[in-house]
């Protein structure tokens, strides 16, 4: 896409996605004014929920009338990735800085990224992030990619999606040459956006340590629909087989068992905690795992087989425990 305006050189340009997040958006905002790094304009972009955020943000506006705030309302609920979108045509900056109204900075993040970026001449930077319970805020681990999965990079993507974009800075340019993000998508549409980055040879530079606090388990988080999280997983990865500088093959065995594991989920999930649980599906998930490793059937048939016996593979690698000077600094 073409952006009507010039990039204004180490402006970061904030783009928040709301829905019904009258509880949260203080916090958001709160760490925004909290960094170090000055350079920055903010676009809200609220998706047809009312409540208080256009106040609280346009108070907000008022305490920070330095910056360039912005605030915006869908007519239909869409979905966050039109609403991304459109705050993504309002950005100014040279850099677009992407946070959840439910999520949180420390206050050296947006400086870390905007180092990461000009020092690693890197397009998309991003960190690991702290895992907090919704309610009780509770310290849950952090999240983010195992150092055999930034030696293997991106392979580990086709497993897991450890990008979190509450966490991720990257450069405008990248939204130019790439393309806005995919609203035919509700889930992994952040993860079908960094595919499709590397697909344009888009280079990635993780930055050490935990700069985002990421809420776990709210109520209205589509991220709570397990099954269809894993569904959506392998149907995206699935279409990037073949990704430029990797290997096919062990793209197509990750793939293989995305569908796998989205069939287990499904075979083991509990439907009334997660209302996306479809034994339906199974099936066809299990074909498709098969038909991406026609050769592997000792594999198709233990994972039907462990999948009946109810002898979980874990998903992804358990949340990392928090270094004690991390925890005692978020206590």
């Amino acid at each position: 896409m073409e952006f009507p305006t010039a990039a204004s050189e180490g402006l970061v340009s904030i783009v928040i996605p709301t829905y019904r997040a009258d509880d949260y958006i203080g916090q958001a905002l709160a760490t925004i004014a909290g960094q170090e790094y000055r350079h920055w304009e903010l676009i809200v972009v609220e998706d047809a929920s009312r409540g208080k955020t256009e106040s609280i943000v346009k108070e907000f506006a008022r305490d920070q009338s330095q910056h360039r705030v912005i605030y915006l309302r869908n007519e239909k609920n869409s979905g966050p990735s039109h609403s991304r979108n459109v705050a993504f045509q309002e950005a100014h900056g040279e850099f677009v800085a992407l946070l959840d109204a439910d999520d949180r900075w420390m206050n050296g993040h947006l400086a870390a990224a905007v180092a990461m970026l000009r020092g690693k001449q890197a397009d998309l930077a991003y960190s690991s992030v702290v895992m907090i319970e919704d309610q009780t805020e509770l310290l849950l681990g952090m999240w983010g990619p195992t150092q055999q999965e930034l030696d293997d990079f991106p392979h580990g993507l086709f497993s897991r999606n450890y990008i979190t974009p509450s966490a991720t800075v990257f450069r405008r340019s990248v939204i130019a040459d790439v393309g806005l993000w995919s609203v035919n998508l509700r889930l992994c549409e952040d993860l079908d956006f960094w595919l499709r980055c590397l697909s344009a040879g888009k280079r990635f530079a993780h930055f050490g340590g935990c700069h985002c606090l990421y809420r776990q388990n709210r109520p209205e988080a589509a991220t709570r629909n397990k099954c269809a999280v894993q569904d959506a997983l392998a149907h995206v990865v699935e279409r990037y087989i073949g990704l430029p500088g990797t290997s096919q093959r062990t793209c197509r065995n990750r793939v293989s068992r995305a569908f796998g594991r989205a069939a287990r989920f499904h075979l083991q999930g509990d439907s009334r905690q997660d209302p996306s649980r479809d034994l339906g599906k199974v099936p066809a998930l299990l074909f498709k795992a098969w038909k991406l490793q026609p050769l592997r059937v000792d594999y198709f048939m233990r994972a039907a087989w462990r999948s009946t016996l109810g002898s979980l593979h874990k998903p992804a690698p358990p949340l990392a425990s928090l270094p004690a000077s991390l925890e005692n600094s978020l206590a």
